[in-house]
């Protein structure tokens, strides 16, 4: 079996500059030669003048986009040529375009350069290993033999040359007189797929299956065709009547894998998921939570009410399960049979649902939303029947990567929730239900910060190039809580971003930021000061007149403050963050754009955002000055702030060698513990009559 070669040559057709330097320079660093160019047209000129082995697009370019680039290739080259477009996360209607207009896959954005590479090579590694599996299943399917119910021979028209056929198995039905044609004797959309799979046949000189169903009177036929080519003007046909076996493996399939009761899979179906969702959590690093639920006192329905009756309920919790759950969650009916007995069903109130999550509280308000929609009546005979449960949280990897096992443990902890009273969730491991009440309380303690005053500002100093001295401060948010102590950002902001409590401490942080900032002013010291802003923050119907508020309110004027905002948060949407920019600008306030090179930002839309000043993110400036390929990223990036107006400031500054190379760069400010870590507000004034030396 021949292998597809990893590719050498790559054309890469990008129209932003430094985002085709970073593309570039990521790729040849994985071993491939790369041709750059920045527009559709320079693409296709480019691909026929010297062919590449793969070709990486992005949507949005000059000329020609990606999409019209991506059509004239096809229309032109092979069809296993891999061609990857590079568009937006979470625009779906580009990703599905991409994939009719011919696109192997694609790359979304923002881009994560550091596994860029990666990306690329096991692309086209999967894109070979689908080409061989296809082979081999092709190659498989034309050693396979039957003793077939029809057989003739057509031309390429689909022109019937001679046949046989078994006259008791079809009565007649695919009688294939000779001389007819296809559509003459079959329905159009059989005859059709027929004709097809005999082109592809001969295209690929591989047999092709077709299946199809015929109604015949009241009952419906399955046939099976092969397709087999015999010469360049000839083709053979072999059809089989597979009805019986067809109606054979629906019952055993759904015997095997559905609950009769209530039609939900049964455990031996939820188990075999389990067990891939498993193999591919392990892949890709995701995390899986498996919930036990238990109808709690459903043997005393049953014996006050009768088996009939709790079937019914059986019948009505799955429905209500399967009516309230999000479609990619997948609820089981656990189904535990001891002997061939029809009437032995222990733990038959038992269900069972696997979710996707990212941290264990989510399997927690899963499980409280279980229990609120059951705890509602469910009308029997006219009749209320009042139902709790209990549910049994087991999670992947932490308590196993095992399916069977995984199901135990949370049938095991279902159990422990009804020896503690039923109508209640556990984990397994009980640290986890403590993890989840803690998380629970820091979001309580969170709220009751904001009113106790409990959170307070430390400032890191930003260090000017040109004048050796401070030039401004960065606001970074603390909390001390009374009980637990100093308690880290990394803990407190996300929950703020996910509970929406972020708006409030951030309009805190601006209050006090300003007010600092006019103390220092007061002194003689005209520090600008920086305050970042969360996606949130920024998308916020109220951000400008929130800030408007705190520069009123400290009498400090707008041409101090600077508002640091991600790429992320910028990229989300052009129109409306244009929109916004525009409207704190024209009020005097400065941007910057934190944390630049993390995400994905179209070099042609920053032309167009009203920024003040780049921030260079950390990660690019560690490795300097010993790191060439940081070290033309870097510079890469200051380039293209000067061309566009910005200054520029680089983060995570911690040695001297790193601030004489980002010096000669012709970086304009550093920020980092080489000048100073974060300190109080009282400490900036001294700090700001210091000068540092770095030549």
């Amino acid at each position: 079996m021949s292998m597809i070669p990893l590719p050498k040559r790559i054309l890469v057709a990008v129209d932003e500059h430094t985002a085709l330097v970073l593309m570039r320079a990521v790729l040849e660093k994985y071993g491939f030669e790369v041709s750059a160019v920045a527009d559709g047209e320079q693409a296709l000129q480019q691909f026929r003048a010297n062919p590449s082995d793969m070709v990486i697009l992005d949507v949005d370019m000059r000329h020609l986009n990606g999409f019209q680039v991506l059509t004239a290739l096809r229309k032109e080259v092979r069809g296993d040529l891999p061609i990857l477009l590079v568009t937006g996360m979470d625009d779906m209607l580009s990703v599905e375009k991409a994939y009719e207009c011919g696109a192997t896959d694609f790359i979304a954005k923002p881009i994560n350069w550091s596994l860029i590479g990666h990306r690329v090579k096991y692309l086209f590694r999967t894109y070979q290993n689908m080409a061989d599996h296809s082979i081999v299943n092709a190659r498989n399917q034309g050693a396979l033999t039957a003793i077939p119910d029809t057989v003739f021979r057509m031309d390429n028209a689909g022109l019937i040359l001679d046949g046989h056929r078994e006259e008791t198995h079809y009565s007649g039905v695919l009688a294939l007189p000779i001389g007819s044609h296809l559509s003459d004797n079959l329905p159009e959309k059989i005859a059709v797929n027929l004709i097809n799979a005999m082109k592809l046949a001969r295209e690929t000189n591989v047999v092709q299956n077709v299946t199809s169903s015929l109604k015949i009177k009241n009952s419906i036929k399955h046939y099976e065709a092969r397709v087999v080519v015999i010469d360049q003007d000839e083709t053979l046909c072999l059809v089989s009547d597979v009805t019986v076996r067809k109606e054979s493996e629906d019952k055993i399939f759904n015997l095997a894998y559905f609950d009769t009761l209530t039609g939900l899979p049964n455990c031996r179906s939820f188990l075999d998921r389990l067990d891939r969702e498993i193999r591919r959590a392990k892949m890709q690093g995701g995390r899986l939570a498996v919930l036990s639920i238990g109808l709690d006192r459903f043997a005393i329905i049953n014996e006050s009410m009768g088996y009939p009756t709790g079937d019914n309920l059986l019948q009505l919790a799955a429905d209500r399960l399967r009516e309230k759950f999000r479609p990619y969650d997948m609820i089981s009916r656990t189904k535990i049979i001891q002997d061939e007995s029809a009437l032995a069903r222990p733990g038959g109130d038992e269900f069972s649902v696997l979710i996707h999550i990212n941290q264990p509280e989510e399997a927690l308000g899963v499980a409280e939303r279980i229990r609120e929609i059951m705890s509602q009546p469910f009308v029997i005979d006219e009749c209320h029947v009042l139902l709790t449960v209990s549910n049994g949280i087991a999670l992947y990897p932490e308590n196993g990567d095992n399916a069977e096992v995984l199901l135990k443990e949370a049938n095991t902890a279902m159990h422990h929730a009804k020896k503690d009273g039923h109508d209640n969730s556990q984990f397994y491991n009980i640290s986890f239900t403590q993890q989840a009440q803690h998380r629970l309380s820091l979001e309580n303690n969170l709220r009751v910060a904001l009113e106790r005053e409990e959170f307070y500002l430390l400032y890191q100093p930003k260090f000017n190039l040109r004048t050796r001295c401070i030039q401004s401060v960065e606001a970074l948010i603390r909390w001390k809580n009374p009980e637990k102590g100093i308690i880290s950002p990394v803990d407190f902001i996300p929950l703020a971003e996910e509970t929406g409590l972020i708006i409030p401490i951030g309009e805190w942080v601006l209050r006090h930021a300003c007010r600092d900032a006019i103390k220092w002013r007061r002194a003689g010291l005209n520090l600008n000061v920086a305050v970042n802003l969360s996606a949130k923050q920024f998308r916020d119907e109220n951000l400008l007149e929130t800030v408007l508020n705190a520069l009123s309110a400290s009498s400090l004027t707008p041409d101090f403050v600077e508002l640091e905002i991600t790429e992320n948060a910028l990229m989300e949407d052009n129109e409306s963050t244009l929109k916004i920019l525009r409207n704190l600008r024209e009020n005097g306030i400065n941007i910057a754009l934190d944390d630049f090179g993390t995400g994905y930002s179209s070099m042609s839309y920053l032309k167009h955002i009203p920024l003040n000043t780049l921030k260079i993110d950390q990660s690019f400036v560690k490795e300097l000055p010993y790191d060439r390929e940081n070290f033309a990223i870097v510079l890469a990036i200051i380039s293209m702030a000067k061309s566009l107006g910005y200054t520029v400031v680089a983060e995570g500054v911690e040695t001297l060698e790193q601030a004489q190379m980002l010096n000669q760069l012709n970086c304009d400010a550093l920020q980092g513990y080489f000048f100073s870590k974060p300190v109080d507000a009282s400490e900036i004034i001294t700090l700001s009559r210091k000068q540092w030396d770095i030549n």
